[in-house]
């Protein structure tokens, strides 16, 4: 397994494991994917398999974010992201499996999951999520759905990519010979 990950990938009963290993977001790409969606005061942000909670702190502190929501499955990340966000009024928690807990109230949902788990979501964002609100993913496109952008960005290690989808304009069709969004940025 390579450095930094840690397997905590989600089992749902007959389905096998679904999710991402963690691996913590660098600060530039927390920042990038926040700035991209447009957090500001009035927002109200989810981060779907939250990890170390590093998402949902920067949005509630920096961003001052209305409300912000983090979903984790694994109770010793949990532990890290209450640590993380202790004291912040407009942040919680929330330990579940975010395929149970209703998002339907996000104006942003932030995402760092393989490219099959956000092609699995998309049933999800279609049923809870109202059209104008914006998806952000780390590294990882939404296979099917035309990103409104995309940035890629390179640290002294490994590249990292920013996508952005906005429910109601996600399905324009992609430009013949365009890159493919769906799998990891190369290294």
């Amino acid at each position: 397994m390579a450095r930094g990950w840690t397997s905590l990938s989600r089992r749902r009963p007959g389905l096998g494991t679904v999710g991402a290993p963690f691996y913590p977001s660098p600060d530039f790409a927390i920042r990038s994917m926040l700035d991209l969606a447009g957090v500001h005061s009035d927002s109200v942000v989810y981060d779907l398999g939250c990890g170390d909670g590093a998402i949902v702190a920067a949005a509630a502190r920096l961003y001052g974010a209305k409300k912000v929501v983090g979903i984790e499955q694994s109770k010793r990340l949990c532990s890290i992201a209450l640590a993380k966000t202790r004291g912040l009024k407009n942040a919680s928690i929330i330990e579940a499996n975010y395929d149970d807990v209703d998002v339907s109230e996000a104006s942003v949902v932030t995402l760092y999951q393989s490219a099959s788990e956000n092609a699995r979501l998309k049933g999800k964002f279609l049923r809870e999520l109202s059209e104008g609100t914006t998806i952000v993913s780390h590294d990882y496109g939404i296979p099917g759905w035309h990103p409104t952008e995309l940035h890629a960005f390179k640290d002294h290690r490994r590249g990292y990519r920013v996508l952005v989808y906005v429910v109601g304009s996600h399905l324009p069709r992609r430009p013949s010979g365009a890159a493919d969004l769906h799998s990891a940025p190369r290294k």
